[in-house]
């Protein structure tokens, strides 16, 4: 997201200048021409820098100063003052009263992006620390980030334990699993539940999000799975009822979508339903591959929420992929939103063709995923999800993740 400068002159030609020289570098450019709408727009929007004339009528550079540094929402918002003056006493008192640098008219536009980029570079660790210290509050110190971090690395490892250790080993079948983590702890989840001596429940899950509140929900979704898919014989139902509690207990902005299903050994089905989740991929013998098309709503985001079960036939040879929306939203670069699962909005309910028309050359999509999966069906379970992380990155030209990804490969023996 570009950085918010607050350009405050009042001559219009300035402003305008400094306007036309600043936003072809990529920031976003606010402008007010006195101190008054200057200190208003500020509190209204905090930018990210604050370019200030020190000669105005009404209210100078040095008064403005003094009140966004008594503001709690704009005193550490770094300021830049633009002065007429040289003397070395009106550059002390600047830089006393709270202002970051200076620059001299007349100026050098050259010199304007340099101090810019020079303060912002200096400055934008406090933005990103700020938030962490009101959390922390009074244990915000040395010792308080020790423990934090000796938190998070427990909890990633708590995390990691609630996870199979490995995929389930089945009479016919070649199940492997793939997790990408792009914080120490992750959103995206998988899971094999036995159910019986040939069933198994098998789930793949993404929460909305990345990190500590993701990682949260992950395990109360997880948890509330495995206690009632015992109880519950059809996976619509199942999803329904895990839906009622996430409403209940999250808050609207915090959900997930899934897609959970019992494979039968016996006669060789999979019996499904989706919350939400990208549709999986069903590559079958005759080389024809489709998506399980079965829909439902996203679970914890509605109260009346309506899920539907559906089942496919593997037969020998067929392979069935799910995957999470940090692998097809791998862009180029891997510069994919770093909050996760916003890039695109899609469900499966989306019309496929478009939102593959919309992927294609930004991000990896379910085209390529699906003609990897075409182009490798030989490979053991294993070696496929190796040959999809592989082909990842030489379309985004990067082994770094910002989506946490998640995979799961079934294939039936032939």
């Amino acid at each position: 997201m570009a950085e918010t400068i607050l350009v405050v002159d009042d001559d219009l030609d300035i402003l305008e200048l400094l306007k036309m020289n600043l936003e072809p570098e990529g920031y976003k450019v606010q402008t007010a021409s006195d101190g008054d709408s200057a200190v208003q727009s500020a509190c209204t929007d905090p930018p990210d820098l604050i370019l200030l004339d020190v000669m105005m009528p009404h209210k100078n550079g040095f008064q403005v100063v003094e009140e966004l540094k008594d503001i709690e929402e704009t005193k550490n918002v770094p300021i830049i003052l633009v002065t007429a003056r040289g003397q070395t006493e009106d550059k002390v008192r600047g830089l006393d009263t709270g202002a970051d640098d200076y620059i001299t008219k007349p100026f050098d536009l050259r010199e304007v992006t340099a101090r810019v980029e020079a303060v912002l570079g200096r400055t934008r660790p406090i933005k990103y620390i700020n938030p962490l210290m009101r959390a922390m509050g009074d244990g915000f110190s040395e010792k308080g980030l020790e423990q934090l971090a000796g938190h998070l690395q427990a909890a990633a490892a708590i995390q990691k334990k609630l996870l199979p250790e490995q995929a389930p080993n089945i009479d016919g079948f070649d199940i492997a699993t793939l997790l990408q983590s792009s914080t120490s702890v992750s959103g995206d989840f998988y899971d094999f539940i036995p159910l019986s001596e040939t069933q198994i429940g098998i789930v793949l899950g993404d929460v909305k999000g990345s990190g500590i509140p993701a990682a949260l929900l992950m395990v109360m979704i997880r948890t509330a799975l495995r206690l009632l898919c015992h109880e519950e014989e059809a996976p619509a139902s199942i999803l329904k009822r895990i839906n009622d509690l996430v409403v209940q207990d999250t808050e609207a902005d915090l959900f997930a979508t899934m897609i959970y299903g019992i494979l039968d050994t016996t006669d060789s089905t999979f019996t499904y339903s989706n919350g939400g989740h990208c549709y999986p991929f069903h590559w079958t013998q005759d080389r024809n591959i489709t998506r399980l098309k079965t829909g439902g709503m996203l679970i914890g985001a509605f109260k009346e929420a309506t899920f539907t079960t559906d089942f496919c036939l593997m037969a020998p040879g067929d392979i069935i992929a799910f995957y999470t929306d940090g692998i097809t939203e791998t862009g180029i670069g891997d510069n994919t939103n770093s909050e996760g699962n916003q890039s695109i909005a899609t469900s499966p309910e989306s019309d496929d063709s478009n939102e593959d028309a919309i992927l294609t050359d930004i991000f990896y999509g379910g085209d390529r995923l699906a003609a990897c999966l075409s182009e490798n069906t030989s490979l053991s379970a294993s070696a496929l999800c190796e040959a999809i992380v592989e082909d990842l990155a030489r379309f985004s030209g990067s082994t770094q993740t910002h989506d946490d990804r998640a995979l799961i490969v079934i294939k039936r023996d032939v």
